[in-house]
């Protein structure tokens, strides 16, 4: 039998563990089994041509809520020329209700509802026998009698230990330039009611070293950066520490330079000093946590299951934070139940405080099968009824301020999680009441100047932030010399911030620096601290560059905050050099 294994990723960095497992798991019996992966923003006609000329049997789905209505539509179109051909799905969007599912779509054969990897190699092999699936655990199908096709939903298959799983990535591919996933767990101890592995009880635990010959081999295939899909990876402390051990002692294989990066979702509460301690002596780069914040607002964190005390345990972020090894995320969700605009906006303030190198705010999904699901009547939530069934209004939080929070969001991306005005935002923020007033307000300037309809270049960023900061001067109440030295080290700053991001080719005039500012020996000078043969001592690159080389790879400007530095652009950053005093003794 010809097997072909798909999925539609929201992006092509991505790749599907799900299929790998279920690969390695048929591939002994059925050698002829191949994976293909796309995106969900290809065509759908040439999706489904690749997949028709592969002329497989059987065609295998896995689905997603980003993915499910993009899945279905490429069946569709196979459907009616590939009438022998059977299609089956499974993924955690199919398998809540999968009976129900198989009827309302009848381009679909079967549904593999639980973990897969059994379910799917005994399906295989009845199909091989020409049998009726009946037996076979964890499969909704179709049965054709004489009576008529009836939808069978089978018993559900017992959850497996993870020592029986197959181990993925047996297969030679290349992942340079892609994110790797990897588990080392399945369940998760907490009870989120937004959530479906709340649905699922106990944590099941693989063995490190198994997961060793996983690690080495994605590190073998080009993978650098690699995510740990585990739902809470610190669950258990020594398991982590074990995983993570082993995560460093293959690293450490490879030089610097490659840049390997394992990304691993924690969970805060579970977070105590000897995690600080054993963090503490990692290697800088080599971790990023996620921490799924959620909400600070109690109410809200008791309907929805979530027990955390964010106020406890900030503190040991902020330790990690103070480091700047180890790169943190945190995580907001809006459209939770009973948490409403302000109270948000207190949840926002309190992890921003934090200054987490990524603050993600996402919205609520209310995913079927999940306890939020159930419940949507009681807390007034309205969601789309299609995938990925995002919220829409709440009794606590309207249309209308949702849609506030999502123009928030894309400011918070575009000027925050980009890393690219660190300089600007603390002294831009100190403008507003809190770091929400700041973005909301940013967010809502766009809208009335209909930027967000619009495509923006990084550069252009910079002048959209400096309008809207004149914007806000104009309107200020503060004394006129007050205004005037804001605006000059707004200016500054966000000059700064313009240097540090790339080589300037030329200056936005918004940003440069009034004639009558500049000293007369500004040009000299300039030219002078450039090509300072001392720069050799500090950026030993300097010794193999020509003049010109060396023109083309630094720049120099005078700050008000900062004085003389120079910028110094090397793998697509800036390293700023600034001079101690006008001597250039700290060159």
């Amino acid at each position: 039998m010809h097997i072909l294994l798909a999925c539609l990723n929201a992006k092509f960095v991505h790749t599907n563990l799900a299929l790998r497992y279920l690969r390695d798991a048929v591939r002994l019996e059925f050698p002829k089994t191949e994976l293909r992966e796309f995106t969900i923003n290809e065509r759908v006609e040439r999706i489904a041509a690749e997949i028709f000329e592969a002329k497989a049997e059987v065609v295998g789905f896995s689905c997603y809520i980003w993915n499910l209505t993009e899945t279905l539509a490429v069946i569709r179109q196979l459907r009616p020329v590939c009438p022998d051909s059977r299609f089956v799905l499974g993924g955690p969007e199919v398998s809540y209700d999968a009976g129900v599912f198989l009827s309302k779509h009848q381009e679909v054969d079967a549904v593999v509802y639980g973990e897969g990897e059994r379910t799917f190699l005994e399906l295989l092999q009845t199909w091989r026998e020409k049998q009726k699936p009946e037996n076979v655990l964890g499969l909704a199908w179709r049965d054709f009698t004489a009576e008529g096709m009836k939808i069978r939903l089978n018993p559900s298959r017992p959850l497996l230990a993870m020592s029986d799983l197959p181990i993925p990535y047996q297969v030679k591919e290349d992942f340079h330039g892609r994110l790797a996933y990897v588990e080392t767990t399945r369940g998760c101890p907490f009870n989120c009611q937004y959530c479906l592995s709340s649905t699922i009880k106990g944590v099941r635990y693989l063995e490190p070293e198994r997961f060793r010959i996983i690690f080495k081999r994605l590190l073998e295939d080009g993978a650098r950066t690699i995510k740990f899909v585990d739902r809470t990876f610190n669950v258990q402390k020594r398991h982590a520490f074990q995983i993570l051990d082993i995560v460093r002692e293959e690293a450490e294989k490879y030089p610097p330079e490659e840049g390997i990066r394992a990304h691993c979702e924690i969970a805060g509460e579970l977070l105590d000093q000897e995690w600080v301690n054993y963090l503490k002596d990692y290697p800088a780069g080599l971790l990023q946590f996620e921490v799924g914040v959620q909400s600070t607002y109690r109410p809200t964190l008791k309907i929805i299951d979530r027990t955390q005390h964010f106020e406890q345990w900030k503190g040991y972020i902020q330790e990690l934070k103070c480091w700047e090894t180890l790169p943190l995320h945190l995580d907001l969700i809006a459209g939770l139940p009973e948490e409403d605009w302000e109270n948000f906006r207190m949840s926002f303030n309190e992890v921003y405080a934090v200054q987490p190198d990524m603050l993600q705010l996402g919205f609520l999904k209310v995913l079927k099968g999940s306890g939020l699901r159930e419940k949507s009547q009681e807390y007034g939530l309205v969601y789309s009824p299609d995938p990925p069934y995002t919220i829409l209004q709440t009794r606590a939080m309207s249309h209308d301020e949702l849609l506030k929070l999502h123009r928030l969001e894309d400011v918070l991306d575009r000027y925050y999680n980009s890393g690219k005005f660190q300089t600007v935002l603390p002294i831009a923020l100190s403008l507003f009441a809190s770091p929400f007033d700041f973005y909301h307000e940013l967010a809502e300037f766009w809208q009335r100047r209909g930027w967000f309809k619009q495509s923006w270049s990084g550069k252009a960023l910079f002048d959209k932030l400096w309008e809207f900061l004149e914007s806000c001067l104009i309107q200020s109440k503060q004394r006129t010399q007050t205004i005037n030295d804001l605006r000059k080290s707004l200016r500054d700053r966000l000059r700064f911030d313009y240097y540090r991001w790339e080589r300037p080719g030329g200056i936005p005039k918004l940003l440069q620096i009034p004639e009558e500012e500049l000293s007369e020996d500004y040009a000299a000078d300039k030219v002078k601290i450039q090509f300072d043969e001392r720069w050799q001592e500090k950026i030993p690159e300097r010794r193999n560059m020509d003049r010109r080389q060396w023109a083309r790879a630094t720049a120099v400007e005078y700050f008000l905050n900062k004085g003389w530095v120079l910028f110094f652009y090397k793998n697509g950053r800036a390293e700023a050099y600034p001079l101690l005093d006008d001597n250039f003794e700290g060159v």
